[in-house]
């Protein structure tokens, strides 16, 4: 399954979907209330569950953002993609979408990722002077309630920590 997101290109050999378009997000749950937010993939390899967030400070346009202020953005998507995953195995009306809810479900680990690209140090952004080991602190700290630390981390196309998936940049 490919997946791309801005220029990135996801590339899993397992079950994914793009979680944030998927229809059921869409039209019904991000119906709800204002300011429900998701995750950008849901990937699922066989007893693991992967909720991927992906941000991509590289582009031109890139608008600043706080290192809390991106923390608690990446949070809010998990929590309400969490509550959203059960309604959607129940309600569903796209199979996809429903078999990959009911799979999520039923599975044991969960694995946060926070996907990465940060800008040259030189374009002035506070992004590009983020640290990622920092996120991943704080993340681990803020989410350890959800699942294990270990399984919480903060990656790029050039570090995936030895995850099940490839990225590379979309040429078009």
């Amino acid at each position: 399954m490919i997946i791309k997101e801005g220029r990135l290109k996801f590339d899993f050999p397992f079950d994914a979907i793009s979680f944030d378009n998927t229809i059921y997000y869409r039209k019904h749950f991000m119906q709800i209330q204002k300011g429900v937010k998701a995750i950008d993939i849901l990937a699922i390899k066989g007893n693991r569950n992967y909720m991927i967030e992906i941000k991509d400070y590289t582009h031109p346009n890139t608008e600043e953002i706080s290192q809390i202020e991106l923390i608690a953005d990446i949070i809010k998507k998990i929590i309400c993609s969490l509550s959203t995953i059960y309604p959607m195995a129940l309600n569903a009306n796209n199979e996809d979408e429903k078999d990959i809810s009911i799979k999520f479900l039923k599975n044991s680990e969960l694995f946060i990722i926070f996907h990465i690209e940060i800008p040259p140090p030189r374009r002035g952004l506070s992004q590009s002077r983020y640290r990622l080991s920092n996120i991943q602190t704080k993340l681990r700290e803020r989410l350890k309630s959800i699942t294990s630390k270990s399984h919480i981390k903060v990656v790029s196309k050039d570090n995936l920590k030895n995850l099940p998936w490839s990225v590379t940049v979309a040429t078009n």
